[in-house]
């Protein structure tokens, strides 16, 4: 990052935008993941359509109405892969994403402009015909974010209902994970790479939606409501933070 005396335009090495996560990206991004300097694919992970994501530009949480790739926060942080908060600075400053591009610390029309347009997905970073393409499609129709809400919703209220709920959630969350078993086993594609491949695991959409999926030694797994969740208010208003 580099220092500027302007404080309305530049770096002003706050790290408040690194902090927040990483960044959204975008079609002209897709450059950093191909040719000879590519970044690997371990270090993105999706969003499908259906996650409940926060908005930067509306300051929001609402359900994506598209897929969308991010770079991943660090391990055990929230920050940017690529931030050391110890220096304040980005280990991919010069080749930065659109969107660190664009925004401005006083000034965040030129991100918002862009905000929502031409968003990278899966497909733009595997070639037509590749063999994965077809896995994710699969992978996708059986584990649809689309339908967590309403299954997490109905699993709440109990009754029969309820259960339904928790047989269609407890199908999704094994076929789920069948997928990424044959991702290691039969492809060989290391668990750092999941996350860009298949999304976010099952764990992650149910805690979105204030589930917890708890696994029991010896007798596979049980989903619970999460006590520490609050439900969300009406559509696009902020969700409280959940932890598991």
């Amino acid at each position: 990052m580099t220092r500027t005396t302007d404080s309305s335009t530049g770096c002003r090495r706050c790290g408040a935008c690194c902090a927040e996560g990483g960044p959204g990206l975008h079609g002209e991004d897709a450059a950093l993941f191909l040719g000879q300097d590519a970044l690997p694919l371990s270090m993105l992970v999706a969003y499908r359509r259906g996650e409940p994501m926060r908005d930067q530009i509306k300051g929001i949480i609402a359900p994506l109405t598209r897929e969308m790739l991010k770079i991943k926060s660090a391990s055990g942080s929230r920050a940017c892969l690529f931030y050391d908060g110890r220096s304040r600075s980005c280990g991919l400053y010069d080749r930065r994403p659109a969107e660190c591009r664009a925004l401005l610390c006083l000034d965040t029309s030129a991100l918002a402009a862009m905000y929502d347009a031409d968003r990278l997905t899966r497909a733009d970073l595997l070639p037509t015909g590749h063999p994965l393409r077809d896995v994710l499609a699969e992978h996708d129709a059986l584990t649809p974010p689309t339908r967590i809400a309403t299954l997490a919703e109905a699993f709440r209220a109990g009754g029969a209902a309820g259960q339904d709920a928790l047989e269609e959630l407890t199908r999704m969350v094994l076929a789920d994970r069948a997928f990424r078993n044959a991702l290691a086993s039969r492809a060989g594609i290391d668990a750092e790479y999941h996350d860009f491949f298949l999304g976010r695991d099952m764990a992650a959409l149910l805690a979105a939606h204030g589930l917890a999926l708890r696994d029991d030694a010896g007798t596979g797994f049980r989903i619970q409501t999460d006590p520490l969740w609050r439900a969300q208010g009406a559509a696009g208003t902020p969700i409280p933070r959940r932890r598991i």
